[in-house]
């Protein structure tokens, strides 16, 4: 508990110091709107060839091995194996909330180290989710937002402590087998619910993320959210009233996924 009190004393110290160093609260207000990272959205679909195979050795390849497909290389529909590549990115969105300010703050962070894949099973007419694994390395997250005075670089390294990324370095995310509702012959923006596992921590919860798909030249991009209570992983963040700062315990998790067939 003292190692947890100490935590959310260094957090809202740096952040008492930021605010010392906005001026007013209607400035501070526009700064925040102003200087908020958008939510992470579609990669753009241009054309791409897939990634090389992983590295031997490489720990966060292992967390997610990749299964062997045979033939997967060859088909054209939408079923086979589904690998992540490169500029994939993940991370947080937390709201944090300055004393004596009225608009909410978000802390964004954000990782490209990141690794896993995705099998589809079914035909072009009726997809379906059939296994998957997608680990994130949360030791490699680094804040987007701005705050004047503040080193974003020391929240980074409390929110890895929150985490217990020294001990549990990956999130991993598995998705139940379900029926896609996709039309495979479109390449507009469709839209998913995408259920699993949700292991941080080695903590397991359910989780669903709702996503912006597109599948277009080849290539399935996904973007979008889940909202999280730090509370049922065993994570404890600052929410006392009367402190510098309170962080929202509800977490929104994005993802933002490039997926291509090896």
């Amino acid at each position: 508990m003292g190692f947890v009190m100490s935590l959310g004393l260094v957090w809202k110290v740096a952040a008492g110091a930021a605010l010392l160093l906005i001026l007013g609260t209607a400035a501070t207000i526009t700064y925040f709107n102003h200087t908020r990272p958008p939510a992470l959205g579609l990669a753009s679909a241009t054309a791409r060839t897939p990634a090389p195979p992983p590295v031997p050795g490489d720990l966060l390849d292992e967390v997610c091995r990749r299964p062997s497909v045979p033939g997967n290389a060859a088909s054209t529909g939408i079923s086979g194996l589904w690998v992540i590549q490169p500029h994939s990115a993940a991370g947080y969105r937390a709201h944090e909330k300055f004393a004596e300010v009225t608009s909410p703050h978000d802390a964004v962070a954000r990782t490209e180290r990141m690794s896993g894949w995705l099998l589809v099973g079914g035909s072009d007419s009726a997809p379906l989710m059939v296994t998957g694994c997608i680990a994130v390395d949360v030791r490699t997250l680094h804040s987007l937002d701005v705050l004047p005075g503040f080193d974003t670089g020391d929240r980074d390294k409390s929110a890895q402590d929150f985490l217990g990324a020294r001990s549990h370095p990956y999130v991993v995310f598995q998705p139940y087998p379900v029926a896609l509702r996709l039309n495979t012959s479109s390449d507009d923006v469709q839209h998913v619910s995408l259920a699993g596992d949700l292991d941080i921590g080695s903590v397991a919860r359910p989780a669903t993320f709702k996503l912006d798909v597109r599948l277009k030249d080849g290539q399935v991009t996904a973007a979008g959210q889940t909202t999280v209570s730090v509370h049922d992983y065993g994570i404890e963040v600052p929410e006392e009233a009367g402190g510098f700062v309170r962080v929202n315990p509800d977490i929104i998790l994005e993802v933002s996924l490039i997926l291509l067939k090896p």
